[in-house]
């Protein structure tokens, strides 16, 4: 499509009629003509599909970001999730949620950078119309390196996420354990969750927080949240 560009359009942006003007890094300020309006827009049949796979890949993707953006993320969580999906799809494979174990929700602050030394293991088994989760650590963590000056403890938490996938709808359970001191003896933390009138599944997220006279820390680097469990219901 043919672009123009003089004194008269610099500073310009929007559009009149079915002139667009573009502030382009590439091809600096110019006009160009609205699209479909010299030829109908159309997609060809691989963009269709691929439109197509993202529109379905939406909806378990939704189920999950919403349940736990307000929990512990950045902005790579939503590409983490679509990715997964359109995978299932384009493998022809049903909507699953074991394709997200270990998923980490933040790129760089890690559940694994607080945990790593800890050998912590987590059980999650369905009985009745519970879910029992049971996080077992063989040492406490090592956040030394953090470079923390005060006294802090910790606080592990479990999100559990019962998501209709078809319909992007969820049920979000979240419990926290005790706040921990660095000199307390180690303990399994257990929880128990009931669960929802309608799910296809649960995704057990194991959340690690610094903690501060008793009360969590807000700070980014403070905190790291994984998917350490999937199941079917």
């Amino acid at each position: 499509m043919a672009v123009g560009s003089n004194i008269i359009t610099h500073g310009m942006s929007g559009t009149i009629g079915e002139t667009v003007f573009v502030n382009s890094k590439r091809y600096r300020p110019h006009i160009r003509r609205k699209r479909g309006t010299v030829k109908p827009a159309t997609l060809n049949a691989a963009m269709e599909k691929s439109s197509h796979r993202m529109a379905q890949a939406n909806m378990p993707a939704k189920a999950i970001f919403d349940a736990v953006r307000s929990c512990h993320k950045n902005g790579g969580l939503w590409n983490k999730l679509i990715i997964i999906f359109r995978r299932q799809l384009k493998a022809g494979r049903p909507f699953g949620l074991h394709d997200l174990q270990g998923l980490e929700c933040h790129d760089k602050c890690t559940l694994g950078k607080l945990v790593c030394d800890t050998g912590y293991t987590v059980g999650h088994r369905l009985k009745g119309h519970s879910l029992y989760v049971e996080v077992f650590m063989n040492t406490h963590p090592d956040w030394s390196h953090l470079g923390w000056k005060n006294d802090f403890q910790y606080r592990l938490s479990v999100v559990a996420v019962f998501p209709d996938i078809k319909t992007g709808r969820y049920v979000r359970e979240i419990i926290h354990g005790p706040v921990t001191g660095f000199s307390d003896p180690v303990q399994t933390v257990s929880f128990k969750m009931p669960l929802p009138d309608y799910a296809d599944g649960y995704v057990l997220f194991l959340v690690a927080n610094l903690c501060e006279n008793g009360e969590a820390m807000n700070q980014e680097n403070a905190r790291g949240m994984k998917v350490v469990g999937t199941g079917a219901l």
